[in-house]
């Protein structure tokens, strides 16, 4: 019996059919895919002034890249990026999920240009978040997004795999025939994606601004909602701690150790 299986041609007859784009969400299609893209989410009128706001703030220092990482742009709690979460258009849209009961734990945007452009290796997210693995982000397309400026790339189904076990590159194991989905988002588009989706990115070969704005909902009940979008929270759980705080010898604690040890240890070792 093969180690790894998956029903690559009901996947394949999904992608043909487009059942994962539509105007209105299917959450029958998002359960059996785990993505789903929907189209003429939000209005130009409404996503202008947030790609206004980002740009000027990259470029005047406002927003910066996290260091150490390919993509991602973290938006501090009194930057405008985060009225999006007061919007009723998308409010409108998260309130499909939870029953209503929605929260979030972190927005971000994660973006390629012409000085950040590299390709992002195979990989899914849930593994370096805390919670449960009912969540998913929301990819707000502030411009357009597509393979030519490095727009997302998706495995559908493959959240039915759950968390991996351990975090970073994911080998190349899938069946043969494994269906992807490069999506062509318009700006104003959102893609929706389970967190345990496993996804990639190419490089951004035409510089040109590839810029989502990526909301993380999850049950507003999560210890670790940190923004209340919609609904009641009731849970008297609650998690504000960094996997640092949590944990007092981790794998990632350890390496981060070692990789120490060799800087200390290098210039030494040429002076030899």
């Amino acid at each position: 019996m093969p180690k790894i299986q998956a029903p690559v041609e009901q996947l394949q007859e999904l992608i043909c059919a487009k059942a994962y784009m539509s105007e209105v969400l299917d959450h029958a299609v998002l359960k059996q895919m785990g993505v789903f893209l929907l189209k003429n989410a939000l209005p130009a009128t409404l996503i202008e002034p947030y790609l206004a706001s980002y740009l000027s703030e990259i470029k005047q220092g406002g927003l910066t890249k996290t260091a150490h990482h390919l993509t991602e742009v973290k938006i501090g709690a009194g930057q405008f990026l985060n009225q999006i979460l007061r919007e009723p258009a998308f409010i409108h849209i998260a309130g499909q999920f939870f029953n209503g009961q929605v929260g979030a734990d972190f927005l971000r945007v994660v973006k390629k240009d012409e000085r950040d452009y590299a390709a992002v290796f195979l990989h899914q997210d849930c593994c370096y978040q805390i919670g449960s693995l009912e969540r998913y982000s929301l990819f707000i397309a502030l411009t357009d997004c597509g393979p030519e400026n490095g727009g997302l790339r998706v495995y559908p189904g493959t959240h039915h795999y759950g968390s991996l076990g351990d975090a970073g590159e994911i080998a190349d194991i899938l069946p043969p025939g494994y269906p992807s989905l490069a999506a062509e988002l318009a700006a104003g588009d959102i893609l929706i994606m389970n967190s345990a989706i496993w996804h990639q990115s190419p490089e951004n070969v035409s510089r040109k601004n590839r810029i989502y704005l990526e909301v993380h909902l999850q049950h507003i009940d999560e210890p670790t909602t940190v923004m209340e979008i919609c609904g009641v929270r009731q849970s008297p759980w609650r998690l504000a701690m960094s996997p640092d705080e949590i944990f007092a010898n981790s794998r990632t604690q350890r390496l981060r150790a070692l990789y120490q040890q060799i800087d200390q240890l290098s210039p030494k070792l040429s002076e030899q």
